[in-house]
């Protein structure tokens, strides 16, 4: 974190945790229920997931030369490979001649055979042989490589736009808010995966909801993260829109740490210890230090506007975790757990807000974190149904 935003974002955390009262909304927001569920809408949304920078892989994840992956981003095969010099590319995992899919899963190969008719493609995308060459002569196989899609490196991510052709400018994406991702050493973090590809039942934006509050924490997660449902400070947290992103922090101290971090210099003060920020960057990519390490997740829309597709992990900069903590895995396997926990929460608000005839779901004053997150999308989609009270 930035020093100059840490300073700033900590004592916005000392007049929250002085007062016992979070940064609260305005007024209520009114959310109709068509918002949710409307299929024009939805459409719009994926447009966004098309054309806005996409966090597919931490670049850890493939680290090395003719390192690889393949994802599923917004129903589209997504190969994402290191050539030899070490630049990441990503290309449309459909072979040039039938469509099938070379590759799969991850790993280190310098080619991929198409397991149709055995076209092969190597980690720059060419298609660098066939069966039967003979039977092609004078076609040109320079012409015929897997479709590169464009595709940016930075802050420890691959970024992938996935319309081939279009613009890719991660920092003018990211605006204000690109130094401060950068100052979070993702690019020195190893992955540790916690759920690769997870459907559920739900709109994206409802499953996103649960991503900037703390609200639910203490009942969907009791015995995961062991908080009192009427512990006072589950709430107290505090809000930023920065251009179609938010973010929001809960502060890691109490009442009786207030006078002692007072006391202190400013330039003694510890914002990454004593504050836990979470990023939601626009459209879908989840970003929160969490102990020593980062969660790091990306959710989609489904292939319906009732389906939500989310990926989970833990991002980790020591192989190690120091005395007292839990290891990376362990992260990783938190992570598992608390999502496994939130999944039948999140798949019944799904049916509730596809069936209830309650109008529109009302979010507080102290959700504000939700009320940002919903202006945001709907001002990037057109959407003029908000309506507060």
């Amino acid at each position: 974190m930035q020093r100059s935003v840490g300073i700033g974002l900590m004592k916005r955390a000392l007049e929250v945790v002085e007062s016992q009262r979070p940064e609260l909304a305005d007024r209520y927001m009114q959310v109709p229920l068509e918002y949710y569920t409307r299929e024009d809408l939805a459409a719009r949304e994926r447009e966004l997931f098309e054309t806005q920078p996409l966090a597919l892989l931490a670049s850890t994840e493939i680290g090395a030369p003719h390192d690889y992956r393949v994802r599923d981003a917004v129903g589209r095969s997504v190969l994402l490979t290191r050539d030899a010099d070490g630049t990441a590319h990503a290309f449309l995992n459909y072979c040039r001649h039938r469509g099938a899919e070379p590759a799969s899963g991850c790993g280190n190969a310098r080619a991929f055979s198409c397991p149709y008719h055995g076209w092969s493609y190597d980690s720059r995308g060419r298609l660098v042989g066939m069966p039967l060459r003979d039977r092609y002569e004078g076609l040109d196989l320079s012409q015929l490589g897997l479709v590169e899609l464009p595709s940016e490196e930075r802050h420890g991510f691959v970024w992938v736009v996935l319309r081939p052709g279009a613009p890719i400018d991660v920092a003018a994406h990211l605006g204000e808010l690109d130094d401060e991702i950068g100052a979070l050493g993702c690019a020195g973090m190893t992955y540790h995966a916690s759920l690769e590809r997870q459907p559920l039942g739900a709109s994206w934006k409802s499953v996103a909801e649960g991503l900037v509050e703390s609200l639910h924490v203490p009942f969907v997660h009791p015995d995961t993260f062991g908080l009192n449902p009427q512990a006072v400070g589950v709430d107290l947290a505090f809000y930023d829109a920065i251009g179609p992103h938010v973010r929001y922090g809960l502060p890691k101290f109490g009442t009786d740490d207030v006078a002692r971090i007072r006391a202190l210099a400013e330039d003694d003060w510890d914002p990454p210890s004593s504050i836990g920020c979470v990023w939601w960057i626009s459209p879908g990519l989840l970003l929160a230090n969490e102990l020593y390490g980062l969660i790091y997740a990306d959710l989609a829309p489904g292939s319906h506007v009732r389906e939500a597709i989310f990926r989970y992990g833990w991002l980790s900069p020591v192989e190690t975790a120091p005395p007292g903590e839990p290891s990376p895995d362990e992260m990783a396997a938190r992570a598992a757990r608390a999502v496994g926990q939130d999944r039948p929460v999140w798949e019944t608000c799904g049916r509730g807000l596809a069936n209830g005839a309650h109008g529109h779901a009302l979010i507080g004053r102290n959700e504000k974190g939700v009320q940002l997150l919903h202006e945001a999308i709907a001002r990037q989609i057109g959407y003029e149904g908000l309506r507060y009270c």
